[in-house]
């Protein structure tokens, strides 16, 4: 098997250039094809959990997910992934467990130099924890009360804000909103932001046109229901996740309603669902590639960074509105 002496004797560098070169440190350019070149003639694998042992470091994020059914949870994780890689960083995908904190400790008890995180507020605790016990740790997606670490979210009162301008700019005053779970950090922006939006573009918000639920498909489809259930129903309705998204679309067919003749509607979350419906919907999108280029950047920077402690960086992107023709003037 090919050793550091090796690459040393074919490249002609120092064993300290090729060790930092292996070890994710900045070396000149041709050097790095260098080593690269010599390490594919000569078979040279990195024997990843040896250089652990020496190191004391895994070279390896833990990756926390409420569940492994989100989609454009798994995009940002699959983006994530591909940056850290290009660092040498592999990381280690766990999904959220019955008992609190359990896939906190399950991430920990792997010996992962940090975390990546869609939180829960079931996970509050445990990753409390894990910072107190110096974890790197970055959030995404959503805040979590009393935790200080850095963060990549989404403007979600901007979201909700040109939604609510949208279907407003197109003669709607009947707006009416799928918010999804208000246990949810992110839900509760994007409703806040949905009844300012309302209260700045002069529009009445009636209790019963603000409806949470569960982050599901049937949750959609049932509080969709229950707006188109109503003796009057809104003329225009905006969902806040993917999801409920799918869902209202599911009751709204269900009804065969034609959009936007008889409905407007807004969803969030997927331009590939915007592009396959018909009219293309109107939609919410999120900056996926930069969500996850944003999450790698901050957790391989507390990883190369030396003891002392760095400031906190929230990050928060703005999404975009794709407008499609779902959204037409009311009855």
């Amino acid at each position: 098997m090919a050793t550091y002496k090796d690459l040393q004797a074919r490249t002609g560098l120092s064993l300290a250039t090729i060790s930092k070169y292996y070890n994710g440190g900045n070396v000149l350019e041709e050097n790095r094809v260098a080593i690269e070149e010599a390490a594919l003639e000569l078979g040279y694998r990195v024997n990843g959990f040896a250089r652990s042992l020496r190191t004391n470091r895994s070279r390896t994020v833990g990756v926390l997910l409420p569940k492994l059914d989100n989609a454009f949870h798994l995009t940002v994780i699959a983006g994530v992934e591909a940056a850290l890689r290009d660092h040498g960083i592999s990381v280690l995908v766990c999904s959220g467990r019955d008992t609190p904190g359990e896939a906190v400790e399950f991430l920990l008890s792997k010996m992962v130099d940090g975390i990546i995180a869609v939180p829960t507020e079931q996970d509050g605790e445990a990753l409390r924890a894990a910072v107190t016990r110096g974890a790197p740790l970055v959030l995404v997606d959503r805040l979590l009360d009393g935790l200080a670490s850095d963060a990549v979210v989404l403007d979600n009162e901007l979201a909700a804000h040109q939604a609510v301008k949208h279907l407003a700019a197109a003669g709607h005053t009947r707006i009416a909103a799928l918010v999804g779970d208000q246990k949810s950090w992110t839900m509760r922006k994007r409703r806040n932001g949905f009844l300012a939006a309302m209260t700045r573009a002069g529009l009445p918000t009636r209790p019963a046109d603000v409806v949470p639920g569960p982050l599901t498909v049937a949750s959609g489809r049932s509080g969709m229901s229950r707006l188109l259930d109503a003796p009057t129903r809104p003329t225009a309705v905006i969902c806040f996740n993917y999801e409920l998204t799918v869902g209202a679309l599911i009751a709204i067919n269900e009804r065969a309603l034609a959009i936007p003749e008889e409905l407007s509607f807004v969803g969030f979350d997927s331009a590939e669902l915007a592009q396959v419906t018909r009219p293309r919907l109107s939609m919410i999108t999120q900056p996926t590639p930069q969500i996850a280029a944003q999450a790698a950047a901050l957790i391989h920077t507390r990883l190369s960074a030396d003891p002392s402690p760095l400031m906190r960086s929230v990050v928060t992107l703005a999404g975009t509105l794709v407008p499609g023709e779902s959204v037409g003037p009311p009855r």
